[in-house]
């Protein structure tokens, strides 16, 4: 079966949706390009493979796609290990789950609220200054990097240093283009720095306990075992990942879609109660993350369709989020539509650890900009997205104040 789509190509990047909705009525289980790996793309079958890991293993992807996505010497200096929550399968998977749930309980993320919101607040401080601003750097990708560095107890002096080696660990575009060497060389010097900086911090939190994450991470026991360096440091960068990127794209998406759909803005700055529903329809209609990975065991027979054992399978979340056999009029956006069975967070074992927290970060966030922020519109024509298969999340998303504000400033 030759694959019908390739994921990297441009046009699928900037409007991946009606190719979603051509694989959902002519090939909902078929190969897509660059790597020939399988895409599943009705929600009732998304689903199903959430529900039955025994059958869609998240152990060893890493291994198994990281030089086809990255390149060989990328892959080499990955910092993500095989044994992190997300890559393994019951019983380690529930081992460590336990664990990582007790950094994100409900109480736990309620007392961050004030927080997040006194972060927010800073930086709208700073955007009401401009007549010209970007959401994405004044806002989306500071706030939770913020906010999961002083979680993690990061020295705030290191915060842009942080959020650099970040980025170059997830390196959100690869896969897309030839990267230089010069490039992948800087790459790789991230990521070594981003592993000893947090070997670092552990080392320390051993000798000097604090009221932070690793510090909880170092005191932790699971089944009476304490966790080893290493282990502490994939649950960092877990972490990391969990409350991070999630994030970013939400409010920069969720933002993009109020630009796109006025009506929903008005109606939020009238009832500033609608925004988690909004939040819920942003994450269904243009959600951060377009698929996960997992590997069959076994074959297993989807839509008609046998995928053979040890194939790499993709979830198409973003393509089940607008099947029309589960949410009518799916390419509608409406933040009133009830209910909301999404997967844009995953589902079963491997639901995000860090929904809780980037929900609460989108609220706090969208709640204070309806609130303070005047009318704005877009600054560009067009927006650019990252060049992922994965992710979905705008590089930039210039915006202005209207002229009725600015001549109101002026006056």
């Amino acid at each position: 079966m030759r694959p019908t789509v390739n994921l990297y190509a441009p046009e699928f990047i900037q409007d991946p949706y009606p190719f979603y909705a051509q694989l959902r009525q002519q090939a909902p289980v078929t190969r897509v390009g660059p790597h020939g790996w399988w895409a599943v793309t009705r929600y009732e079958d998304v689903v199903y493979a959430f529900k039955h890991p025994e059958l869609f293993s998240s152990a060893g992807l890493r291994r198994q796609t990281a030089v086809a996505t990255e390149g060989e010497r990328l892959a080499q200096e990955s910092i993500f290990g095989d044994q992190s929550v997300a890559s393994v399968d019951p019983p380690d998977h529930t081992r460590l789950r336990k664990l990582i749930n007790a950094a994100f309980t409900p109480r736990a993320i309620a007392r961050l609220e004030a927080r997040i919101r006194a972060i927010t607040t800073e930086h709208l401080d700073r955007i009401l200054d401009q007549e010209e601003f970007d959401l994405m750097a004044d806002l989306a990708i500071p706030l939770p990097v913020i906010v999961i560095a002083e979680m993690l107890g990061v020295d705030p002096a290191r915060r842009h240093d942080f959020k650099r080696w970040s980025d170059d660990a997830l390196n959100v575009d690869r896969g897309t283009h030839e990267q230089s060497e010069e490039e992948i060389t800087r790459i790789i010097h991230s990521r070594r720095a981003l592993a000893v900086f947090f070997h670092e911090m552990i080392e320390d939190r051993r000798q000097n306990p604090r009221d932070d994450l690793i510090s909880d991470l170092v005191r932790a026991e699971v089944e009476n075992e304490a966790l080893s360096a290493q282990e502490v440091f994939t649950m960092c960068i877990t972490l990391l990942i969990a409350g991070n990127e999630t994030t970013t794209n939400l409010i920069g998406n969720g933002t993009q879609e109020l630009l796109e759909h006025p009506a929903a803005l008005d109606q939020l700055r009238a009832d500033p109660a609608l925004i988690p529903a909004f939040l819920e329809e942003t994450l269904r209609h243009g959600g951060p993350v377009k698929e996960m990975m997992r590997r069959t065991t076994q074959d297993v027979t989807l839509a008609g369709v046998t995928i053979p054992q040890g194939e790499i399978v993709l979830l198409m979340i973003a393509a089940a989020n607008r099947d029309p056999a589960q949410f009518a009029d799916p390419d509608r956006f409406d933040i009133t539509r009830e209910p909301h069975p999404h997967v844009a967070f995953g589902y079963g074992i491997h639901f995000c650890v860090g929904a809780p927290l980037s929900r609460l970060e989108g609220k706090v966030a969208f709640e204070e900009l309806v609130r303070r922020l005047p009318p704005f519109t877009a600054a560009r024509p067009q927006v650019e997205w990252h060049s992922s298969s994965l992710l979905r999340g705008l590089k930039s998303l210039p915006l202005r104040f209207t002229p009725a504000r600015a001549a109101a400033k002026v006056a």
